[in-house]
C-alpha cells in the first residue's frame, strides 16, 4: 500500500548504462603506420654502435638525428629496437631466396635478441665454404684459402676450422653478422628518392610545405637559397639543417648533385670575396657602383659607357648647348639628376630602381641611349610593363652580383606601371629643364594615359572588435622586453598616427612637457615627416610611461644623463647579426654593426616586428569570429588609418585630425570621413515616395 505523500516506483526500472572506461572502444585497433624509410648505412652504423655498447644518445645524435624529430631517450631506444627488427625481417626475406649452402639464418639468429649468443657456433667446413663461394681451389694456395676463410668468419683458432666450430667473441660475432647484412641490405640514396625514404614524417611535412619532394629537390633548394636556406622552412631549425647538409655532402656522389660552396658562408662575406675578383674597369667601375653591380645592370652600363652609340654623347635629342648638370653623357646626367634627392633616400631609391629598369630596357631591347628615346619607344616600354617577359623576372631575392638577378620580382600592378612612367616623365622633364635634352618623349604618352587613379583605402584599418583581438593576443605574450617593446609600438602608433619612418627616427630629446593655461601638463612629441615638415603630436601619458620603461632597460643610471638626448624611442633588444668587411690587410673579417643591444630599431625592423605579431594574431582570429586574412595583410600603416578614422568618429575636427596626421591637404583627411555618405543615405531614406506602384 502507498503511504500518503509517497511516490510510486515505476513499474519498469531501467538502470543507467555503466560508464565506459577511458580508452579505445572494445574491439578497436590502432592503425599502425609502416615505416617506409630505406635502410641506409647510417642505420647499420647506429645499430652497430649500440651492439658495441657505445652511448646510445650520442650514437643517435651522430648517425640519425638529422632525419628524426626528437632525441628523447625512450624514442631512441624504441628506434633502435625497430631498426634491428627491420634488419632481421629484411634478412629473412633475402634468406628465403638463397640456396641451402648460402643461407644466412645463423647470422640472423645472432641478431634476433640481445641475449648473449652461444659460445660455439656451427660453421661450414673449409671445403664446404670453398664450394659455396664458387672458388677454384686450383687457383689458390691453401694458406690463401685459410686466410680468406678466417676473414669471412672472423676466426683466429686454426684448430676450429677442421672441426667446423668457431669460438669467438659474442659481440664481435654480432658485429660481423651485421656488417655482412649491411652489404646486402643497405640502400644507396639517389636524387630521385622521395623524402619519405629517408626522413621522418614531420620533417617531410616541413620540406613539402616549400615544394621539396625528392632529395634532388632538396639539394637544388639548398643551392638556390644559400647559407641560411633553412630560414624559409618553417619549423626546420638550424641544427637539423647543419646535420642534413652534412649527410647530403657525404652522399653527393651517389646523388650526382653537388652541394654549392655558397652554403658555407654568409652572402655578405661571399659578395665581398666575389667583388675582389671583379676586374677593374677604370671610370666604368665607378658607374657600375653608382647604379649597382647587378649582372644585367653592369652589362648594360658597361655597354653604354664603352659604346659611343649607347653612351648618349651624340644622342638624337641631346642639346648642343651647355647643361646645368655638367654632364657629357646619359649616365652622368642621370646620376647628377638623382643626386638632388640625396636628402630623401626613400624617394631616391624608388627613382633609381625605375630608371635602372628603363636603362636596361633601352640598352637590351632598343639598342639606343636614353637621349635617343622617342615617343613610340616610350609607348613600347608602356606595353613592356603591361606584360613583363619571364626572362626579366626572378621571384626569389638575390643580390645584384648574383648571375640570376633580374630587374623585376613580379609583374608590376597597374598602379606600379603608372608610377614607373610618372618617374620617367619627371626624369625627362628634369633633363630638359637642365638643358641636357631638347624634348620630353614621355609628355605625349602621359596625356592619353588611362590607369586607375590612386586612392587611399581606408578599409585598411582595424575595427573595434579587431583591435580588441590585437590586445588579447598581446596579453598572451610572455611578460618581458619583447612584449614591452611591442606594446610601445602598438600604443604609440594607434594613439598618435605618426608614420613608420617618423617613429624610427624619433628620439627622447624630441619629447617635452607642455603646460598651457587651463590645461593639464601634456607630453608633446616633435616629428619631421614628409617634405621636411615638422609637427607636434600630443601623447597619452600611459604611452610615455611605457617608452620610459622600454628605454630605461638599456642604460645605467650614470649614463642616462649623457645618452638621453640620443636615446631612440624604439630600440633593439639584441646585438645585430655579425657582418663581413675587409680588414686592413684586405682579408675578410666579421664584425657587428652594433656591439650591444639598445640601438635604434630601423623602420624595416619595426615593420617586421609588427608583421610577425599580426601573422600570429591571424592564427586565432577565426576562433574570435574575425577574418584571419585581414590580420595577415595588416601592417604599420593600418595603425595610422585606424587613428585618423577613430579620431573623426570621436568628433575630432577634421582640420585638427589633418594636422595630427601630417596630411598635406585636408582633402586627404576627408577620405576618412563617412559623414558625407551618411547624409546621402539619410536623405534618400527620408524621401517621400512620389510614385506609387
Amino acid at each position: 500500500m502507498l503511504v500518503a505523500g509517497q511516490m510510486a516506483e515505476p513499474l519498469f526500472y531501467t538502470a543507467p548504462p555503466p560508464k565506459r572506461k577511458p580508452g579505445r572502444p572494445l574491439g578497436s585497433k590502432a592503425q599502425v603506420v609502416q615505416d617506409a624509410r630505406a635502410l641506409g648505412v647510417h642505420h647499420f652504423a647506429f645499430v652497430r654502435s649500440s651492439i658495441l655498447g657505445l652511448d646510445l644518445a650520442e650514437s643517435f645524435d651522430r648517425y640519425l638525428a638529422w632525419a628524426e624529430t626528437t632525441t628523447d631517450l625512450r624514442y631512441v631506444q624504441n628506434r633502435r629496437e625497430a631498426l634491428l627488427k627491420r634488419i632481421i625481417e629484411a634478412g629473412r626475406q633475402i634468406d628465403a631466396t638463397l640456396p641451402a649452402h648460402s643461407k644466412i639464418t645463423h647470422l640472423l639468429d645472432l641478431l634476433r635478441s640481445d641475449a648473449a649468443p652461444p659460445k660455439a657456433v656451427s660453421l661450414p667446413t673449409l671445403d664446404e665454404w670453398v664450394e659455396s663461394e664458387g672458388i677454384d681451389p686450383e687457383g689458390w694456395s691453401e694458406a690463401d684459402l685459410l686466410a680468406e676463410y678466417k676473414a669471412a668468419f672472423g676466426l683466429d683458432n686454426a684448430e676450429a676450422i677442421d672441426a667446423g666450430v668457431g669460438f669467438k667473441d659474442p659481440v664481435g660475432e654480432r658485429v660481423r653478422a651485421l656488417n655482412y647484412l649491411e652489404t646486402i641490405l643497405s640502400v644507396i640514396p639517389t636524387a630521385t628518392d622521395r623524402l619519405e625514404s629517408w626522413f621522418a614524417r614531420p620533417v617531410v611535412k616541413c620540406l613539402r610545405n616549400v615544394g621539396i619532394i625528392t632529395l634532388g629537390d632538396l639539394v637544388r633548394f639548398i643551392n638556390a637559397y644559400g647559407h641560411r636556406w633553412y630560414s624559409s622552412i618553417k619549423g626546420f631549425g638550424s641544427q637539423r639543417a647543419q646535420q642534413v647538409l652534412h649527410w647530403l655532402m657525404l652522399e653527393q656522389d651517389h646523388l650526382n648533385l653537388q652541394v654549392s660552396g655558397s652554403v658555407h658562408e654568409p652572402k655578405s662575406k661571399r659578395e665581398l670575396r666575389v667583388a675582389t675578383l671583379l676586374p677593374a674597369v677604370g671610370q666604368e667601375s665607378q658607374a657600375v657602383r653608382q647604379f649597382g653591380a647587378g649582372t644585367l645592370v653592369a652589362n648594360a652600363i658597361h655597354r653604354m659607357q664603352a659604346t659611343p652609340a649607347l653612351a648618349g654623347a651624340q644622342g638624337d635629342f641631346r642639346s648642343h648647348m651647355a647643361n646645368t648638370l655638367g654632364a657629357t653623357n646619359d649616365l652622368e646626367a642621370v646620376s647628377s639628376w638623382l643626386s638632388r634627392y640625396n636628402e630623401k633616400p626613400s624617394t631616391q631609391r624608388s627613382y633609381r630602381k625605375e630608371i635602372e629598369r628603363f636603362l636596361l630596357w633601352c640598352a637590351q631591347e632598343l639598342k639606343k641611349p636614353l637621349s635617343s628615346v622617342n615617343s613610340p619607344d616610350c609607348q613600347k616600354y608602356r606595353e613592356f610593363l603591361q606584360a613583363v617577359p619571364t626572362t626579366w623576372v626572378q621571384r626569389r631575392p638575390l643580390k645584384r652580383t648574383d648571375p640570376g638577378w633580374r630587374a623585376f620580382r613580379i609583374q608590376p600592378s597597374a598602379a606600379s606601371q603608372k608610377q614607373a612612367l610618372v618617374i620617367l616623365q619627371t626624369l625627362f622633364g628634369g633633363l630638359v629643364d637642365a638643358g641636357y635634352l631638347v624634348a620630353n618623349p614621355m609628355r605625349s604618352l602621359m596625356k592619353g594615359f588611362d590607369l586607375p587613379a590612386s586612392r587611399m583605402d581606408i578599409r585598411r584599418s582595424f575595427t573595434e572588435a579587431e583591435w580588441a583581438h590585437v590586445l588579447t593576443c598581446l596579453d598572451t605574450f610572455t611578460v618581458g622586453p619583447k612584449q614591452l617593446r611591442l606594446k610601445c609600438i602598438l600604443d604609440l602608433l594607434v594613439t598618435s598616427g605618426i608614420r613608420l619612418d617618423e617613429l624610427a627616427k624619433a628620439r627622447h630629446k624630441d619629447l617635452r612637457i607642455e603646460a598651457l593655461p587651463d590645461l593639464p601638463e601634456t607630453w608633446i612629441l616633435s616629428v619631421t615627416g614628409k617634405r621636411n615638415k615638422t609637427r607636434e603630436v600630443p601623447l597619452n601619458p600611459d604611452v610615455v610611461r611605457l617608452l620610459a620603461l622600454h628605454g630605461g632597460e638599456f642604460l645605467d643610471e650614470d649614463k642616462v644623463a649623457a645618452d638621453k638626448d640620443n636615446l631612440p624611442l624604439i630600440r633593439t633588444l639584441e646585438a645585430s647579426v655579425p657582418q663581413w668587411r675587409k680588414g686592413q690587410g684586405g682579408e675578410l673579417v666579421s664584425s657587428s654593426r652594433t656591439e650591444t643591444a639598445g640601438s635604434a630599431l630601423s623602420a624595416s625592423g619595426i615593420y617586421a616586428v609588427l608583421k610577425r605579431f599580426f601573422r600570429q594574431a591571424a592564427k586565432s582570429a577565426a576562433q574570435a569570429g574575425l577574418d584571419a586574412r585581414r590580420f595577415e595583410k595588416a601592417s604599420t600603416h593600418w595603425m595610422r588609418h585606424t587613428f585618423v578614422r577613430q579620431a573623426l568618429v570621436d568628433g575630432v575636427p577634421i582640420e585638427v585630425a589633418s594636422e595630427l596626421a601630417g596630411h598635406a591637404s585636408i582633402d586627404t583627411t576627408s577620405i576618412y570621413s563617412t559623414q558625407e555618405l551618411a547624409r546621402k543615405i539619410t536623405a534618400i531614406q527620408g524621401m517621400r515616395r512620389r510614385v506609387v506602384a
